[in-house]
């Protein structure tokens, strides 16, 4: 409707952007359109042509370009969890982990969990130095997008990559739209190949959906692990956590609203686990509770 007043000339294109960065892409909205507009597509497609001005956004650009993540932080500070902890990793393996930006910089008890649980079962090396590009994408950057994936294409090549294993839900939903040939994995995929050298535990949990995840049909792999070792519980109901899409950088008070709504009736005797990095963030950052990665999950449970 939006688009169609503004092509009537009803409405200026500057309303039409704000209105329109107020969305997570999350696609929910397609699931009950009864004439299954593709809504997402159109709000993307905007957002290319008609960016927010948001010296925010530009920022997360230059620092993609110039420090490999959107979170402007040097690269020894986003190393810091692999470094410390004097993790080994194979650099002739030609399956990698790639934690993703959100993981490194703002969760990095995920990726120490994640190579935590494959030593001994996975050869890996890490590459924790470029983003996928995907926050570029989402917030209306088609050619800096563009060059990116090339950049991580070629680099990915010169590394002898056949295998991309990542946490990051958005990473992984983004890395299926690469022109390569290289397989792409969630961490979730990885660890149900290794549940019999698991121990159940007694911890009551649930599951938060990540949307980038849902909208690749990877949601019966995270439950089916806590279904295995814990006693689980099903949520009475799914929906995004309000960080995605850009929402959190440009409209933080309506991205913590959506959130606190999408916890309401968190029974407080379960842990909340989920597979994304960003959900876990924003979920915490509107909640006391406990809260957890899918990979520190799975970690306790090594015998």
């Amino acid at each position: 409707m939006l688009l169609r007043k503004h092509a009537e000339g009803f409405i200026d294109p500057e309303s039409v952007t704000d209105r329109l960065y107020t969305c997570t892409l999350c696609g929910r909205c397609e699931d009950v359109c009864p004439s299954k507009i593709k809504i997402t597509e159109a709000v993307q497609t905007w957002r290319n042509n008609h960016p927010f001005k948001n010296d925010a956004l530009h920022s997360f650009v230059a620092s993609v370009f110039e420090k490999g993540n959107p979170y402007n932080e040097l690269q020894p500070e986003r190393e810091k969890w692999f470094t410390q902890h004097s993790i080994n990793t194979d650099p002739d393996a030609d399956t990698a982990y790639f934690p993703g930006c959100t993981t490194s910089i703002m969760q990095p008890q995920i990726a120490e969990s994640f190579i935590t649980f494959c030593k001994d079962r996975l050869p890996l090396q890490v590459i924790d130095n470029v983003c996928c590009g995907s926050v570029l994408s989402k917030i209306g950057f088609p050619e800096e997008t563009q060059e990116i994936m090339e950049r991580n294409i070629e680099y990915f090549k010169d590394r002898g990559i056949k295998t991309l294993i990542t946490s990051c839900a958005g990473c992984y939903s983004f890395f299926l739209e690469y022109p390569f040939t290289v397989k792409v994995l969630h961490t979730s995929q990885v660890l149900n190949n290794y549940l019999d050298e698991l121990e159940p535990n007694s911890m009551h949990t649930t599951y938060h959906d990540p949307c980038h995840l849902v909208r690749n049909s990877i949601t019966s792999e995270p439950r089916h692990i806590l279904k295995m070792l814990s006693s689980y519980a099903e949520k009475e109901s799914q929906s995004c956590c309000g960080a995605g899409g850009g929402m959190l950088l440009n409209f933080r008070a309506l991205a913590d609203s959506i959130c606190s709504e999408m916890l309401k009736g968190f029974d407080i005797d379960q842990t909340m686990v989920t597979a994304c990095p960003f959900c876990l963030y924003h979920m915490k950052r509107n909640s006391f509770r406990r809260m957890i990665s899918l990979e520190e999950f799975a970690t306790s449970c090594i015998r």
